[in-house]
């Protein structure tokens, strides 16, 4: 059995620091590797609220919070944001401290680590997994169980409180 080590504090046997699991939720204090390949990922579009907008130019989507580099590999800031329609998508880049959003031109270039990106197919219905259904839903919930709901998971059914069970607990005259 390893023995705590003088830098875990206290923390049992772990011997790995903070939190004992890594550095924890949002890696504090840590600076994150420059990666050894970059991506294109998109261009500049705007500035707006002190953030850059950039149109995609990548076919995959970057991973929110995503750091994004300029082709020297400097550090420019996060992904915070995507939008627009899947073939004319844009996001934003949360800037580092120091970094003002006006400084850019338009077009210019920004870049990714590849394993920052997701394919754009994670995103788009595939045929295969579509729902085959042999006539259409009414809604409301449908038959079967108490309370119009199936043994689904799915709650609900007609609306209302449920089933009573003797004595209307609901509107009308109390005894």
């Amino acid at each position: 059995m390893r023995q705590p080590t003088p830098t875990s504090r206290g923390r049992g046997f772990s011997g790995r620091g903070a939190s004992g699991r890594g550095f924890g939720r949002g890696a504090s204090g840590r600076e994150e590797a420059i990666p050894d390949e970059l991506v294109e990922i998109g261009s500049y579009s705007h500035a707006c609220e002190g953030e850059i907008i950039c149109k995609l130019t990548n076919p995959k989507i970057p991973y929110f919070n995503g750091t994004i580099f300029l082709e020297n590999k400097s550090k420019v800031g996060k992904v915070e944001e995507i939008f627009g329609p899947i073939d004319n998508s844009l996001f934003t880049i949360k800037l580092c401290d120091g970094i003002n959003a006006e400084s850019f031109k338009l077009g210019q270039k920004f870049h990714i680590s590849p394993d920052k990106l997701i394919p754009l197919q994670r995103f788009q219905q595939n045929d295969k997994h579509k729902r085959v259904t042999s006539a259409p839903r009414r809604g409301g919930g449908g038959g079967g169980g108490r309370n119009g709901a199936r043994f689904s998971g799915v709650r609900g059914g007609r609306g209302g409180r449920g089933a009573g069970r003797g004595r209307s607990s609901g509107r009308g005259r109390h005894n």
